[in-house]
């Protein structure tokens, strides 16, 4: 009898491509999945940070700058004094808070100050509040939105268009807003990713302060 000359099948080899291709795939979903769930974590880490930032700053007693515009409106003037009707007037002045507004299917959110004391009503409700806007995701691919905005005592929890997170300055008590009338004990930005359709939330309690991402 000849002997076997040393090689593979074809059935052999046709076996090898189908397992690795089949390998192929589960890395590349694996990959896939593993990069929809950073997305998600990073957002919701991202906002759980800005609003205790937020929060420091409110503690901190931190000023905010701020002047008149040419209707005699005090707004925020960090970032840019086109606001102004003096840019020489954008000196540091004392907020009543410190916060963090975010909407229902949006992709960011806005921090804000409340620098007319007078009017504070721990809600952003003016332009001249906003302090900054940020994404969620930065770049282009905006994946992941505020699915949902969750309120309660603590329970049950009620959707809601908006919500609002703030500290008032020096001491820092959170306060929270949903437009109901009543505030709440329990907000919720729950976040959703577009493509994994996963969810992750950021729940803000206003007894004991605590930031928590769930």
């Amino acid at each position: 009898m000849p002997s076997r000359k040393p090689g593979f099948t074809l059935m052999e080899m046709l076996v090898s491509v189908a397992v690795i291709g089949l390998l192929a795939v589960v890395v590349v979903v694996g990959m896939g999945q593993g990069k929809q769930t950073e997305e998600l974590r990073g957002a919701a880490r991202q906002l759980a940070a800005d609003i205790r930032s937020m929060q420091a700053r409110a503690l901190a007693a931190g000023d905010v700058k701020a002047c008149p515009t040419a209707a005699g409106i005090l707004t925020v003037c960090e970032d840019t004094t086109a606001v102004c009707a003096n840019p020489a007037d954008c000196v540091a002045r004392v907020p009543s808070s410190f916060g963090v507004n975010a909407s229902s299917t949006d992709v960011s959110y806005t921090m804000f100050a409340e620098v007319e004391s007078s009017t504070a009503d721990y809600h952003l409700n003016k332009a001249n509040e906003a302090l900054i806007g940020r994404q969620l995701l930065q770049g282009t691919g905006q994946n992941v939105i505020i699915q949902k905005v969750l309120t309660g005592k603590p329970t049950p929890l009620v959707s809601r268009n908006a919500g609002d997170v703030s500290f008032t300055r020096q001491n820092g008590t959170t306060r929270l807003y949903d437009g109901s009338g009543t505030e709440p004990d329990i907000l919720v930005f729950r976040l959703w990713h577009k493509t994994s359709s996963s969810t992750m939330d950021v729940e803000v309690n206003r007894v004991t302060g605590r930031v928590s991402i769930l």
